[in-house]
């Protein structure tokens, strides 16, 4: 069998402990000294665990993968170790783990999240497995390979996605182009002029074009100032007032709609909105697309972490909304006109909607 005394002399490190529970153990500042070196050991891999739901994790720490260590040289027992984990679009994360496969739960979730989002949808994050191996007070950094995660965030804190479709968009069960604004976990809004007819039905992200599953009035064509909603046989909601602008809010927990007329009912027109920021140098325009009266889309890739503004005309002196809050903590907001602070944004794809009336904005993960 390989001298392990040999391996051991590549890489020396100190280890400072500390403790997620009693059956994890990590450190506040992990070894990645850039020089040190990785050995590779024949047979030595790990074998990735079943894919964790957050949801369901109980417990402080996760077994992630497990060993096969009886391919270990004789006197050796593994130590603290690390994940370094990659995502596309995000960058390289470290969590740390035990030398059974163990992950702090809360470390590994901010993981996905950082690079995903808090949709509950299963992802796959790649991980090298690096541990420290010790022999006779001595460390070695070895590398176990990689694995391939299946990780899927909280449910339980995540707040759905609704669309409304209806005239604003000519019923189409196709373009995504009008979400709601939620304003917690049961509440969302949408703000605009309602023209035409005024009327809509609603889909949540997972039932989107399912017309069997659409959410809507009791009577169809129903313009009362509140209602009931109801997601079988469900009508249309018609605003009270059509052609006027009114926000319509709907409660997912108590499955009811208000309308409230705007005061101000001759708001600004812009002729565009844009997204700008640390991810064009703060100079140009990505300019979103009108897709109801006063409402913005756009579909946009950071390649990096970034900050960003909502500008109108393209011109500072017209009006922009920034405000200091963090897509990572949550996917949406509202924009304080004329805020020195930016909104920051972790790199990924997003489709992005803003209301230059009320200042709303979802940044919705892809």
């Amino acid at each position: 069998m390989k001298n392990i005394s040999k391996l051991l002399a590549f890489g020396f490190m100190g280890l400072a402990l500390a403790s997620c529970d009693d059956s994890y153990d990590d450190w506040s500042q992990p070894q990645q000294n850039p020089q040190e070196e990785i050995i590779t050991l024949p047979n030595f891999t790990a074998t990735v665990a079943q894919p964790i739901d957050f949801d369901k994790v109980t417990s402080d720490s996760v077994t992630v993968f497990t060993l096969n260590e009886a391919t270990l040289p004789e006197g050796v027992t593994l130590e603290k170790g690390r994940l370094e984990i990659t995502a596309q679009n995000a960058a390289k994360t470290t969590v740390n783990v035990s030398g059974n496969g163990r992950a702090c739960t809360a470390e590994l979730l901010d993981a996905v999240v950082a690079a995903y989002g808090k949709r509950p949808v299963e992802r796959t994050m790649s991980a090298e497995v690096l541990l420290n191996a010790m022999k006779d007070g001595q460390a070695a950094l070895i590398k176990a390979g990689t694995i391939e995660l299946k990780l899927t965030p909280k449910a339980s804190e995540y707040t759905p996605i609704y669309y409304l479709v209806g005239e604003l968009q000519g019923w189409s069960d196709q373009a995504k182009t009008c979400m709601f604004y939620p304003q917690s976990q049961t509440v969302q809004t949408y703000t605009t002029q309602w023209t035409g007819a005024g009327n809509l039905k609603i889909w949540d992200e997972n039932n989107f074009s399912k017309w069997e599953n659409a959410i809507g009035a009791a009577t169809d064509g129903d313009n009362a100032a509140s209602g009931k909603l109801v997601t079988s046989n469900a009508g249309a909601i018609v605003c009270p007032e059509k052609g006027a602008f009114y926000t319509l809010k709907v409660d997912f927990e108590t499955m009811s709609y208000t309308w409230t007329k705007l005061e101000n009912q001759t708001p600004k027109e812009f002729e565009k909105i844009s997204l700008i920021g640390g991810f064009n140098n703060w100079d140009g325009d990505e300019v979103m697309t009108a897709t109801a009266p006063h409402n913005w889309t756009a579909k946009v890739t950071f390649a990096a972490d970034t900050e960003l503004k909502f500008r109108a005309n393209g011109d500072w002196n017209v009006a922009n909304w920034g405000g200091g809050m963090n897509v990572a903590d949550k996917y949406y907001g509202t924009g304080i006109s004329n805020s020195p602070d930016n909104i920051k944004v972790p790199a990924g794809t997003y489709n992005v909607f803003f209301n230059d009336i009320t200042g709303e904005f979802v940044f919705a993960a892809k």
